[in-house]
């Protein structure tokens, strides 16, 4: 019998895992199988790393689909409630990936409303509190008590946002379900960023289910909701409340900060080109910003725009914008004293020119993000000249046509990708920072690579710098390198050691 003090080995009894089962809880029937009959965390920590199923998984508990990563915000972890719908355990004793994600709160299979009062004892919090039941003890009767279906309006709204996502899911089809789940968090964050506009009289009553809430607010504003990239624009489309719009295009900001630090699904959608076009939709911007929105006086100056509405439309953070209203960038601008406030006003004119300035620049995130690389191409592309920084302050960017003319120069040397290109490797993969590989002969290989000195092939699908490969001859040329690099350091070592006096009589 395995103990829980039993050295690190693989288990003896491996269970198969079933049909989107959640890693953190099948690591503990495992554990169980091989006779822990009360498993802790280490355990499960100790067997997570032994199974196909479970080694590239963490112990943060996230659902896991393939190469699918989703944002914080969405998921809860392994220390959080267990929901599940009683239906599919009545089917299956076992915990659903699916069942993790923080929106999803109705089964759209049985069109039940997920319960939360199951526990897996040590990892889940409050696991001995009344009213919970252990995963491994509830009954058929504990599974079903309290259980409740969603009204016919709800079940609708419910059943078009996340049924296909989890037909998907149930069918193995996991590019769908990437596609469809990226479509109903971008559509959540945007309709939670509404929710936030409203006062308190016109809150949804607050106890409520959370999609009950949404749908009232999807019901009051006339909005319509579809998980797909035409659904997406037609909601952007039907935003004609000004504050909504305003909060919207934050969100949309925010967005793409959030996913250049850390990419995730939302990565796969055009956000960049979604809020260009949101925001330059003309049609449904007055000409004065919202005084529900933003605190402004009754003194606002014509064809001026608050700071705040100014931060908006270009994107930027609010330590830029003020560094450039310091350096005197928007001339022109005025501040109005308003009782003890004082706000500051910028031209129209002026924010638009800086807005276009500023949409032609990238930062070191999103040069990573768009360009496929990881940091240290990135600084192998700076030391071989081949990314021209740009320094304002403390800030770094980049020219995006300096960014697309690396692509274009390597389309003109590249050749199509053959098609047994099995011997290839990536220009940009690990090969180039091998062992023996300095950073000098990395940023001479990169020279050379943009010179045409070996052949390249590009393979249509991959995005970015990702889409070009290398043969044998590139990877001889390193070698090469490195060899006549390490003699001459031999040869400077050899002269330094002549060179020097002896101390012998």
């Amino acid at each position: 019998m395995i103990t829980s003090s039993t050295r690190f080995r693989p288990p003896l009894c491996r269970p198969k895992i079933l049909q989107d089962e959640w890693i953190e809880t099948y690591l503990f029937r495992v554990a169980r199988a091989n006779g822990i009959r009360h498993p802790r965390l280490s355990d499960a920590e100790r067997i997570r790393p032994t199974l196909p199923a479970t080694a590239l998984s963490k112990s943060d508990g996230y659902p896991i689909w393939g190469d699918l990563v989703l944002p914080r915000w969405s998921v809860v972890n392994r220390a959080n409630k267990i929901r599940y719908c009683p239906e599919c355990m009545t089917e299956s004793r076992h915990v659903r990936s699916r069942w993790r994600i923080r929106e999803f709160e109705v089964c759209t299979i049985h069109h039940i409303r997920l319960k939360d009062d199951l526990a897996e004892p040590v990892m889940t919090r409050g696991y001995a509190e009344d009213g919970k039941c252990f995963i491994a003890e509830v009954t058929q009767e504990q599974l079903w008590a309290g259980a409740i279906c969603p009204m016919p309006d709800e079940r609708r709204a419910i059943e078009g946002m996340w049924a296909d996502f989890e037909r998907s899911i149930l069918e193995n089809d996991i590019p769908r379900a990437l596609e469809n789940i990226s479509c109903i968090l971008f559509l959540q964050a945007l309709l939670d960023a509404i929710e936030t506009t409203l006062d308190e009289p016109e809150l949804p009553q607050m106890g409520l289910p959370r999609w009950t809430r949404m749908l009232q607010l999807v019901e009051r504003f006339k909005y319509l909701i579809t998980p797909n990239a035409n659904g997406i624009r037609t909601f952007l489309d039907q935003i004609t409340i000004v504050k909504h719009r305003y909060v919207v295009l934050a969100r949309l900001r925010r967005m793409l900060i959030d996913e250049a630090e850390r990419p995730t699904c939302l990565s796969n959608l055009p956000v960049a080109e979604l809020r260009t076009r949101f925001l330059n939709d003309g049609r449904k911007w007055p000409d004065a910003p919202a005084r529900g929105l933003v605190h402004v006086p009754h003194e606002q100056p014509e064809r001026y725009v608050s700071f705040d509405r100014a931060e908006s439309l270009i994107g930027c953070s609010t330590h830029f914008l003020q560094l450039a209203v310091r350096s005197n960038v928007f001339p022109g601008s005025c501040v109005v004293q308003y009782g003890i406030r004082r706000y500051t006003f910028l031209p129209v004119q002026a924010v638009e020119a800086y807005r276009k300035w500023y949409s032609s620049l990238a930062t070191r995130e999103q040069v990573l993000n768009e360009l496929h690389i990881d940091g240290r191409n990135y600084a192998a592309l700076l030391g071989a000249g081949l990314l021209c920084p740009i320094g304002i302050a403390n800030y770094t960017f980049f020219h995006r046509t300096a960014l697309n003319d690396l692509c274009r120069r390597l389309d003109g040397l590249s050749r199509p990708f053959p098609a047994m290109g099995i011997h290839l490797r990536p220009l940009f993969g690990s090969w180039i920072f091998g062992k023996g590989i300095t950073k000098a002969i990395s940023e001479k290989l990169l020279e050379e690579a943009f010179s045409g000195k070996f052949p390249i092939f590009r393979q249509q699908e991959n995005p970015g710098l990702s889409a070009y490969f290398v043969d044998h001859a590139a990877v001889d040329r390193a070698y090469r390198l490195r060899r006549i690099e390490s003699a001459k350091r031999t040869r400077q070592a050899g002269m330094v050691s002549f060179r020097q006096l002896s101390l012998l009589p």
